[in-house]
């Protein structure tokens, strides 16, 4: 929830600047350039660009937890993991085996019980070769292993 009322809020601001003033007098169309723009190099399958991963760890934890809507998982009074709840914007996570209703239990192997060692686990990526998610579907435990390279 609290992804989608900072959205609504970038729209309000948005939508609440001045209007520009139109034009004294028509202006000529430039004609369109026909040179389309490059296509992003995407990294191998099963690895992450590391300047991809510095990228957004340097926007920061905030950012990324507006792409994921997770909620506690706890039994028996024990903590067992965060439920993902929501996965957004979809082309953001296209390719990951994560969804809805997976229960992730690890980082590179660190606890993300509180909100300190989930950080940790997010700023770890700075030093680490690969991402590593430790999560459990439909009572099964599963691992997700992405290295992480360089575009060279």
């Amino acid at each position: 929830m609290r992804g989608s009322s900072l959205v609504l809020l970038g729209l309000l601001v948005g939508c609440g600047a001045a209007p520009e003033a139109p034009p004294a007098a028509p202006k000529a169309v430039a004609k369109a350039s026909t040179a389309q723009k490059p296509i992003a190099k995407r990294p191998p399958q099963g690895a992450l660009f590391r300047e991809d991963v510095n990228a957004l760890i340097e926007r920061g934890f905030w950012e990324f937890l507006q792409r994921v809507e997770v909620k506690e998982r706890v039994v028996d009074g024990q903590f067992r993991g965060w439920t993902i709840v929501t996965l957004n914007p979809s082309d953001f996570w296209s390719g990951v085996d994560l969804k809805p209703g997976d229960i992730v239990i690890r980082v590179n192997d660190l606890p993300i019980e509180r909100d300190t060692e989930a950080f940790d686990a997010f700023q770890s990526l700075k030093q680490s070769d690969a991402l590593r998610v430790a999560f459990q579907r439909d009572g099964q435990s599963r691992v997700l292993e992405y290295k992480i390279i360089s575009k060279n």
